[in-house]
């Protein structure tokens, strides 16, 4: 007799055969890109998409709606808009390494990338929301704002410091972690009318960065405003996440 979990076991299992599809395409992808870019442009590619692999593998289990038990078998539009914004950015990461074809790709890589962030968000709240969903487009972002600072720092655009800003989010994200492991509780994020438009600036910095004949001390005054603004808000959201302002709701329920 079928235990009752199996069509759970079943459509996990049909997830992740299509997720490592999605994986192998991802990869041929980068592998087609090498005789344009080069053979040192893999060197930075590869690590970011399998970073962007182990991280969407790793939580393939969340790719249920908010507060459901079980997990669908497909991916979804969404989330394919979104994992495809992270190839751009494996793309993206390897540009520094390589022979570009124009001075304009490392730009027209991240705008298209971060552009699509509106996209699969919208195509979520047409179909359909998944915690996965929400979970690797905070992911991405984070990603975007990561390697595209890497890149404009490394070409002399931003000033170092500025990387503080690609790191912020897995500094969060890690203590939460933590936090979790030890036991201790955590709280969902209040809404914010300042959070997008905080996140539209460091796209804005880093695009900036990116394109050819633009940097400089103009440029520099306003990404540490755009850093500072960015820290401000994350230390208000951790205070929130842990209750450290006050919370009456109850915290996260532990998976």
């Amino acid at each position: 007799m079928p235990s009752a979990d199996a069509p759970a076991r079943a459509d996990h299992s049909r997830l992740r055969r299509r997720f490592l599809g999605a994986v192998a395409a991802g990869a041929f992808g980068l592998v087609a890109l090498r005789p344009l870019f080069g053979g040192r442009w893999l060197l930075g590619a590869a690590p970011v998409g399998l970073y962007l692999a182990v991280y969407a593998g790793s939580n393939l289990t969340a790719n249920r709606a908010p507060g459901a038990a079980r997990a669908r078998s497909t991916l979804g539009a969404a989330n394919a808009i979104t994992l495809f914004r992270g190839w751009l950015l494996a793309v993206l990461a390897g540009a520094p390494l390589g022979s570009a074809p124009t001075r304009w790709v490392p730009v027209a890589l991240f705008c298209v990338a971060v552009s699509l962030d509106a996209v699969d968000g919208a195509v979520a709240r047409r179909t359909r929301e998944t915690v996965l969903g929400a979970r690797l487009d905070a992911a991405v972002d984070a990603l975007a704002v990561l390697v595209g600072g890497v890149v404009a720092v490394g070409g002399g655009a931003l000033p170092a410091w500025y990387l503080v800003a690609g790191g912020v989010w897995y500094a969060y994200a890690g203590s939460l972690w933590l936090r979790k492991r030890a036991g201790e509780p955590t709280y969902e994020l209040p809404p914010s009318r300042v959070r997008g438009p905080i996140g539209i600036a460091q796209f804005l910095v880093v695009a900036a960065g990116l394109a050819p004949g633009i940097g400089g001390r103009p440029l520099a005054a306003v990404a540490g405003v755009a850093l500072a603004v960015l820290l401000a808000s994350f230390a208000r959201d951790w205070a929130a996440a842990t209750g450290r302002l006050g919370r009456d709701d109850p915290p996260i329920a532990p998976e």
